[in-house]
């Protein structure tokens, strides 16, 4: 059984799929979650969920390992290899601890066993989607400086003036080319030299 509520490609992190073969838990699931305002997906299969991780960004997974076609830990593994910074949360009947400890060393984000504690799958969810959010928004400011970084760079580099930019302790690490062709020194001879380098002696002590 397959129920996929539409969500849109590039969905915000409040899209969980569901992955269980058992139509009465992936219904009770997909019942609470969408009561709490969760867009859900929910597939019966290992290959479904591979497939539909492909496709669509979701803020958390919920996996059974008992899957009819593929093991659940292949699965998670697999996802992570889609998609690195997906949290997992294992939903399963098994109580084994060897099953508990394996499935959260190869990086499932919780586990969780059935019978579930509704409140408790809440809680985790809730920490699961936030902690995915903040890894893309990190992600997101670290493009964005990088790009600003860059077109400072490009500015720099083409101004009339020589720019230098030094660290707290005086030391160079920047010089453009205005700077080269007034000093005579490339960046790669200056960076990490103090700035006393290109200050006449008689000023160094002012």
């Amino acid at each position: 059984m397959e129920l996929q509520t539409p969500v849109r490609e590039g969905s915000s992190s409040s899209s969980v799929l569901i992955v269980d073969d058992e139509p009465d838990i992936t219904c009770a699931v997909h019942d609470l979650l969408e009561h709490k305002g969760y867009q859900t997906d929910v597939v019966s299969t290992g290959g479904a969920a591979i497939s539909s991780v492909q496709k669509r960004h979701y803020g958390a997974v919920l996996l059974d390992i008992g899957l009819p076609d593929i093991d659940g830990l292949i699965v998670l593994k697999r996802l992570q290899e889609i998609d690195p910074k997906l949290p997992v949360i294992i939903i399963t009947a098994y109580t084994k601890e060897e099953d508990t400890v394996g499935a959260l060393s190869k990086g499932a984000f919780a586990y969780i066993i059935k019978p579930y504690n509704p409140q408790e799958l809440l809680a985790v969810l809730r920490r699961a989607v936030g902690v995915q959010a903040l890894a893309v928004r990190a992600e997101r400011v670290e493009r964005d400086l990088s790009a600003s970084e860059e077109r400072f760079r490009s500015v720099v580099q083409t101004a009339n003036d020589a720019i230098i930019l030094a660290d707290r302790r005086g030391d160079i690490v920047f010089w453009n080319d205005a700077a080269r062709r007034l000093f005579g020194y490339t960046h790669e001879e200056v960076a990490g030299q103090p700035l006393t380098l290109i200050i006449p002696p008689r000023f160094r002590t002012a």
